[in-house]
């Protein structure tokens, strides 16, 4: 076994081991295991999307930053209003965002070809992200994403009825990303593990396919 082939296997053991522990987003592993079946990649520090509450100046900010609350699989009402009632730093921001998912692929051609198939399901913002010892890194993230101001201070009063919307589209958009990171795995599948596809127009002549090329 050579050595990007054992970081591989050591990659999939820690998946494997943080399922067991349920450290593992609890519905992300069908993704995982669809990437488990190109030969040429393995997954790293994935998420399948989550609901978050921070406090913190900014929602960016990492400095005097703090998540009081996350959450991938939803949310209610009655949890908001548990995290309304305790006491505040900063700002409180409500953040959801979709799913994002670090592939290690052995060469470039099977990062250019992950993403390929990931931006043919609507994952704009991919991108390669750098190369080193473990292989190419890519990053696939859609466009999904909500930032809201939910509370300025303390004395902010939401009511139920602004919260109750709140919680309803946050939930939309969290359900979206899932539908995404679903659509994903389907295309990771059938694709298979060919990094150039050959067909034959209607004269039988062999034509190649555009795989996508290089970003811009």
């Amino acid at each position: 076994m050579d050595e990007w082939s054992s970081l591989r296997q050591k990659a999939w053991e820690r998946i494997f081991r943080d399922k067991e522990i349920g450290y593992l987003d609890p519905d992300i592993f069908p993704l995982l295991e669809a990437f488990r079946k190109r030969e040429n990649a393995f997954t790293q520090s994935s998420c399948s999307g989550r609901i978050t509450i921070i406090d913190s100046v900014f929602p960016w900010s990492r400095k005097h930053s703090s998540v009081i609350y996350k959450n991938h699989l939803g949310t209610t009402v009655d949890e908001f209003k548990e995290i309304l009632a305790q006491n505040q730093a900063w700002r409180l921001w409500l953040v959801v965002q979709g799913p994002i998912v670090h592939v290690y692929t052995r060469d470039e051609n099977e990062a250019w070809e992950i993403l390929r198939i990931a931006r043919s399901v609507g994952y704009k913002h991919s991108a390669i992200l750098t190369e080193n010892y473990k292989g190419t890194l890519v990053e696939l993230r859609t466009g999904i994403k909500m930032v809201h101001l939910l509370r300025e201070n303390q004395s902010d009063v939401i009511n139920d009825e602004d919260l109750e919307r709140i919680v309803r589209v946050s939930l939309d958009v969290l359900k979206e990303g899932k539908r995404k990171m679903d659509e994903l795995r389907q295309a990771i599948l059938s694709d298979g593990d060919d990094s150039v596809k050959l067909r034959k127009d209607s004269e039988g002549k062999p034509e190649v396919h555009d795989i996508g090329g290089k970003l811009p």
